[in-house]
């Protein structure tokens, strides 16, 4: 479908788009034609509508579903990512102010803030968390790997990692990105235990991990399966934290947020997660 609106334009023009599209209000043109056709016919509203104004919108394979395009309009398509969106006027011209450089007063103040209760909390006890899995699919999929560390704002005092068994050999995909196989989980400890011992670890700590939908998620499910309590009391989601804070970066991998604190990266498993995770962390929270 292809939605055409035309302000002062000529009547010419208006009677010349009945040819393809139905008018259902004035200066609103609705109709299904080819993509040739509605390049054809914007090219013709382009070179034909003099000092007035034109919006068209139609169906597109993007994320969206569809595009759009102005003409003569004062508000302007804003590209986010591969997301289109429409600045209006005054957005446009407060966009374009001069601004002063530096924090505003409110931003020195949140940042004081955060800086005061960091330095505050010097001792308070974190648990940073992660795991690795055989696939994505929380119903099929099982945890292969659980890692947690435990840390307060100036070092790490204690890390715990283990394998996992399983009674089925690991996905091609799984041993190529975690690079663990099958023999190094026949020396894994069962699920139930490794519970057991992250419970210990996790009682009466906040928990920090990265995509807390993911991690607590598997966890949480294990708890149930194996008749355990579920430890979590308080979970910090550094995915959540990052894009509250950080503005200028690419995306939101762990990978990528390290990269932009200058932070050393190792391997994808589950301990150098945890360490990574936790340098993270502190760097976000002196934003």
């Amino acid at each position: 479908m292809v939605v055409i609106t035309m302000s002062n334009c000529p009547s010419k023009l208006r009677g010349d788009m009945t040819k393809w599209l139905f008018e259902i209000h004035t200066g609103v043109y609705v109709g299904q034609i080819s993509a040739k056709v509605r390049e054809m016919l914007w090219n013709r509203v382009c070179q034909n509508i003099k000092d007035g104004q034109a919006v068209m919108v139609y169906n597109f394979a993007n994320e969206q579903h569809l595009e759009f395009r102005t003409h003569n309009t004062s508000w302007k398509i804003r590209d986010f990512d591969g997301i289109k969106l429409m600045m209006h006027p005054k957005s446009l011209e407060q966009s374009e102010e001069v601004l002063q450089k530096g924090f505003s007063n409110a931003s020195k103040r949140l940042i004081a803030g955060r800086r005061k209760r960091m330095s505050s909390e010097t001792g308070h006890e974190w648990v940073f968390l992660d795991i690795e899995t055989d696939g994505l699919d929380f119903e099929k999929s099982n945890i292969i790997e659980m890692a947690a560390i435990v840390a307060d704002s100036t070092n790490i005092k204690f890390s715990w990692s283990t394998l996992i068994k399983q009674d089925k050999p690991l996905p091609y995909k799984t041993v190529e990105f975690t690079h663990i196989n099958d023999e190094m989980l026949s020396n894994g400890m069962d699920i139930s235990y490794a519970l057991k011992e992250l419970s210990n670890i996790v009682k009466g700590r906040t928990v920090v991990c990265f995509h807390k939908g993911f991690d607590i998620t598997f966890l949480e499910r294990e708890f149930r399966k194996n008749n355990l309590e579920i430890p979590f009391e308080k979970v910090i989601d550094g995915l959540t934290l990052a894009r509250k804070r950080v503005r200028d970066i690419s995306d939101y991998k762990l990978g990528t947020l390290a990269e932009y604190f200058d932070i050393s990266c190792e391997q994808h498993r589950a301990l150098p997660d945890c360490e990574t995770l936790y340098k993270v962390f502190l760097k976000l929270n002196e934003i």
